[in-house]
Formats: structure tokens, sequence, C-alpha cells
């Protein structure tokens, strides 16, 4: 197991070549978000650092629990913060914009559209059903149980 310092010293070069790679591959990378469905997601959440941030403290705090239970739980965390830290529609409509469409709020509003649901539908599974759900799902994926007694712990 990694320790304090060690998970710092990868975590910043991780990160300096994160935003090395992003920059000079930036229009590539935004268009596979905008077109390119589960790629795109992937890409998405790869090219946010706090969101792989997240990812390793979870499965590194929470390592009594088995990885993939770790991984889908913080993935879900992930998602649920995303939804709710940024709305990026508003409930008139999508638009057209690159920007908006690059993001996790636009492949997933798209692709409830493409499902064939009414946009006023599809924009209250997103900004309200979704975060509850997957926040609820991530902590019984997680160990509701050991997750609060770790908080009362303290580590």
């Amino acid at each position: 197991m990694l320790d304090k310092r060690q998970f710092a010293i990868g975590f910043v070069i991780a990160f300096v070549i994160l935003v090395v790679y992003i920059y000079q591959n930036n229009d590539q990378i935004s268009s596979t978000i905008i077109n390119d469905g589960s790629t795109g997601i992937l890409w998405y959440f790869l090219t946010n650092p706090a969101y792989v941030l997240i990812l390793f403290s979870v499965i590194y705090i929470n390592s009594d629990n088995v990885i993939w239970r770790n991984f889908l739980g913080s993935v879900m965390i992930i998602v649920a913060a995303d939804i709710v830290s940024y709305p990026r529609f508003l409930t008139s409509g999508i638009g057209n914009e690159a920007a908006l469409l690059a993001s996790s709020d636009g492949i997933i509003i798209k692709r409830l559209l493409s499902e064939g649901f009414a946009y006023n539908t599809a924009f209250t599974i997103y900004y309200l059903v979704f975060p509850i759900a997957l926040m609820v799902g991530a902590l019984a994926i997680l160990g509701i149980h050991n997750f609060f007694k770790f908080m009362r712990k303290g580590g």
C-alpha cells in the first residue's frame, strides 16, 4: 500500500502528464466526449483529476472492501456529485453549444432524448432522480455500516 507521500507525488506527476496531454489533444478529446458514447464518458471522467482522486481515495480508504465494489461505488458518487455540482442545462432546452454537450449532462440527456424521453422528463430524471439514486446506491455498495463506522472513528 502507498504511503501518503508516495500517493501525493504520484498524483502530482499524473496530474502534470494529464494537463500536458489534454493541452496537446484538446479538440480530439472534446470531439470524442461529445460524439462517442461510452468512450466519451470514460474520457470525461479520466480528464477530471478530482474524479480520479475520489476514485483512488475511496479505494485506498475502504481497502477492506472488494475492489469492484469500491470502483463502482466511487463512480456512482462521482456521477452524483457531478450532476449536482454544476447543472449545465436550463429547464427550457438542451441547446447546441459544444462545451455543454461535452459534459456528462450533455452525454446523458442526449441519450435520454434519443431513447424517446421528452426534454422535461429527461431533465427531471437526470437532475433529480439520478443523483439521489446514485448516492444511496453507492453507500449501499460501499457498505453504509462501514462508511458510518469509518466516519465515527475518524479514519
